[in-house]
């Protein structure tokens, strides 16, 4: 039995393995939007889920409380017990670094995109888009990214990942051909192995895509080498991923973007295979 103060998501967790794929769509969505979950009657959720309204009554009995008003009325104390630790413009002097370091992450984002060059985001994947091959290049704090990234546009693009295992970074240097392009993700501490496959991409004539964080970084200056501008300092050792994060998923949309106008049904497909990965 669960206990009395165990919340929504922790008995989740708890029950995972005995939900059903319409049970977890009910938590998930549950979980992520509290607020109309709290207030929306189980017809409504069950109609916007795409499931029977006793399916959404069943997961709240499931979970251990007596029925669905039950359910929605520990959603509601939860959320008012989380409202009344975070008073507005009250935060404790054991959270104020925490704090800033979030609203630092939030203003760099902001800032990004007051800054936005579009006109540039879509030179950049103009440029990347026709490569035969794409290789992506990131390492030490960039390699998230640059993993990330490939791993998007694996599904719509002939793309590969220069990685450091083995050894292997100057050979798959080596393999940049001049009908292919490069992405590259370099912040400081600027990695030589990133700038290299970027000199290799302009010595063969291809393009090559360069997001970093400042006009001072030691990128080759030359018409097929583009670059995408991003905030990236932080308060601490580390730096914040967020901004350039966000521009990176901006680059990928606008290049599934390209690769749709190709192929109708491309953003329909993917759309699909992911869904059916999320629900088992």
């Amino acid at each position: 039995m669960p206990r009395d103060d165990e919340t929504l998501p922790e008995r989740v967790r708890r029950k995972e393995d005995l939900l059903s794929a319409s049970q977890r769509k009910i938590a998930r969505y549950c979980i992520t939007q509290p607020r109309e979950a709290s207030q929306l009657t189980a017809l409504r959720i069950a109609d916007k889920l795409g499931v029977s309204e006793s399916t959404v009554v069943r997961f709240a009995i499931r979970m251990g409380y007596e029925g669905f008003p039950d359910m929605q009325a520990a959603i509601r104390r939860a959320a008012e017990q989380r409202a009344a630790t975070q008073v507005a413009g009250i935060i404790s002097p054991r959270d104020e670094r925490v704090h800033s370091s979030l609203r630092g992450d939030l203003d760099a984002l902001t800032q990004s995109v007051e800054s936005f060059d579009y006109q540039t985001l879509h030179e950049c994947a103009e440029a990347l888009h026709g490569a035969r091959l794409l290789h992506v290049v990131g390492f030490r704090s960039s390699f998230g990214l640059a993993y990330t990234v490939e791993f998007h546009l694996r599904h719509f693009m002939e793309t590969r990942l220069i990685g450091a295992v083995g050894g292997t970074v100057l050979d798959d240097v080596d393999l940049i051909g001049p009908d292919d392009a490069v992405l590259a993700f370099t912040f400081p501490v600027y990695d030589d192995r990133s700038l290299q496959a970027v000199e290799r991409a302009t010595a063969v004539g291809a393009n090559s895509v360069v997001v970093t964080d400042s006009a001072l970084a030691p990128i080759p200056i030359d018409p097929l080498v583009r670059t995408l501008m991003t905030r990236y300092e932080t308060q601490t050792f580390f730096n914040s991923a967020v901004a350039p994060s966000a521009t990176a998923n901006a680059l990928v949309l606008r290049l599934l973007e390209l690769s749709a106008k190709q192929d109708r049904g491309l953003e329909r497909r993917l759309y699909d295979r992911f869904q059916r990965q999320r629900t088992p």
